[in-house]
Parts: C-alpha cells; structure tokens; sequence
C-alpha cells in the first residue's frame, strides 16, 4: 500500500515559544545563578537571610562581640595566713549594641565538695581593676555565694562598654585541706543573638589544716590554760596566743606539748573586755602570725571581792 502515512499524536510547532515560558526559565536561571554564587562563597545561609533582613536584623547579627579579662589573682593556694584571695574580672561588650551579660560557675573534676561548699565567694561591682585589692572593702552591690553556689554577676553594657567587678574568696577555720577546680562562664546577648560564651579556669589549693578547739583547764580562780595537739607541725615550731589582731602577752611556746595560761594580767579589761573571749592560737614565722592551729574559749569571771579572774569559756 502506498501513500502518504497518518501521523497522529502531538503536532510539532515550529516557529517562536509563547514569551511566559521564556520569562519560566530565565527566572529559574537566574535563582540558580544566585544561589550558587552564595553557596560557593561559603555563607549560603547569611547572604539569602540578609537580602531580606531588615536593617535592624542586619545590625544584630554583627553586633555581638565578647571580651572577658583574666582573674589570675584567684589562681592561687591558701597558706600561711592568706586565707582569702582578691582578682578584678573586666568584661567588654565588643560589639556594636548594647548587650546584657550574666555568668554562671560551676565545677569541674577533681574538685573536693566539702571544700568547695567552705569557701566563700562575694563579687561587687568596681570602677577600675585598681579597685580591687585585698584590703578593699565589700562594696554596694554586692552578690555571694560558695564555690558550690557561685553567685550570678550580671548587668548591661554599652556598645564598647565594659564592666569589673571585684571577687574575692576566703576560707572558714573548719574548711578542709584539699583542692577544687572552679570554672567561671561568661555570657553575652542581645535579643536572640548571642556571643560565645567565655570560661575561666581557676585552680585552688587549701593546704591549711581546720583549726582545732584548744582544751581548756582552771588553775584555782585565777586563771586558766589553753593546750592543743601540735603533732602535725616540727617539734621546733613556735606559737603565739592572739585575740582577734590583738597579741596576747605570754610567751611564745615550742615542744611537744605548749600550753598557755592567760589571767587577769595578760588578758586585761583593756582592750579585752570581759564576758567571753576567742582565743587563736597561731604558728609565728619571723615573729609574725601565720596559720592558725587551734581556737579556745575563755570567760571573765568576778568574785566575791570584785576581782576580776579568768576562767574556761
């Protein structure tokens, strides 16, 4: 048979596409050009995020910045007679808006709990770093805590503003010898943005031995001794009875077994007072007070007479 065949099925057009099917692709080519220029300059996410941001969105997402100063002055042991220790901490919003800081501390291993919950932790806010010495006092402001329950340092900054607080540590007379390792956090946010949160790690020895309570003896009505075990100090260690930074006028005691009398003489109505009086008993180095070994108790008591005797607290 011959002839021409029929063709059936979809006709061919030959000639121009309608022009929406032009301005279809085209779009497609261009998106694809757009995404795949910011794909291959790493920061995909941000540059299609930014097209669209709003001006206040734009400033925030490079607005946070984080400078936390070091707090070396922490980094230390107690011995002898530093039973506290004293640092500034700056920290710096390095960013283009203002900024709300907070901190927070916690623990890390090896740490003694018993320790960490002895010692004391008070933080108060400063001009300068050069406020901050060991002998400043606790200002207004103030925040406490232990090493267990570190307390939260927090307040607002500036675009390029800082802040320094003051922290301070001490021990009790019944903190345990041992070790804790603290670590102080850092945090800095505007809005939902956030900068890097910053630690400082801080080691802490204790190697002073808790205080004992002295024994105390009467000697008749007139005065009364104080005894403590020195078996954990050098049989030529010296020692010295203080009532608060007030020296009491016995003499120094060495050997195995020293012990104090204290009477109407050596403990006088002034500055002493009367009523109950804390002894220390502390190791003199170079004729200063240093560790503190034992604590006592004594009493005023007056007789019949109107004298005035020291007795056991």
């Amino acid at each position: 048979m011959t002839g021409r065949r029929l063709v059936s099925g979809r006709r061919h057009v030959i000639g121009p596409r309608p022009r929406s099917g032009v301005r279809s692709a085209l779009a497609v080519v261009v998106v694809g050009v757009i995404v795949g220029v910011a794909l291959a300059s790493g920061g995909a996410a941000s540059a299609l995020w930014t097209a669209s941001a709003t001006l206040t969105e734009k400033v925030a997402t490079g607005a946070v910045g984080l400078t936390a100063g070091t707090v070396d002055g922490l980094q230390a042991d107690y011995s002898g007679s530093t039973r506290s220790l004293t640092a500034p901490w700056t920290l710096t919003n390095s960013g283009t808006v203002a900024a709300t800081y907070s901190t927070r501390g916690s623990l890390s291993s090896g740490s003694s709990a018993d320790l960490a919950a002895s010692i004391a932790v008070v933080g108060w806010p400063v001009s300068a770093a050069s406020a901050c010495t060991s002998t400043a006092a606790v200002g207004s402001g103030s925040v406490s805590g232990t090493w267990s329950a570190v307390p939260n340092l927090s307040g607002t900054l500036a675009s390029k503003a800082s802040a320094t607080w003051c922290l301070r540590t001490s021990i009790a007379t019944s903190s345990p010898t041992g070790r804790v390792n603290p670590v102080l956090t850092v945090s800095l946010a505007a809005g939902s943005w956030t900068a890097t949160p910053q630690d400082r790690r801080i080691v802490q020895n204790n190697t002073i031995v808790p205080a004992q309570t002295a024994v105390c003896r009467t000697d008749g009505e007139a005065y009364a001794w104080l005894d403590f075990d020195p078996s954990t100090r050098a049989t030529a260690t010296r020692y010295a009875t203080y009532v608060g930074s007030t020296r009491v006028s016995n003499n120094e005691q060495t050997g195995d077994y020293p012990h104090f009398a204290f009477t109407r003489d050596n403990v006088p109505k002034d500055p002493f007072g009367d009523g109950l009086i804390s002894v220390d008993i502390r190791v003199m180095v170079d004729g200063q007070p240093t560790d503190l070994m034992a604590v006592g108790t004594l009493k005023v008591v007056y007789d019949q007479y109107g004298t005035r005797n020291i007795q056991c607290g």
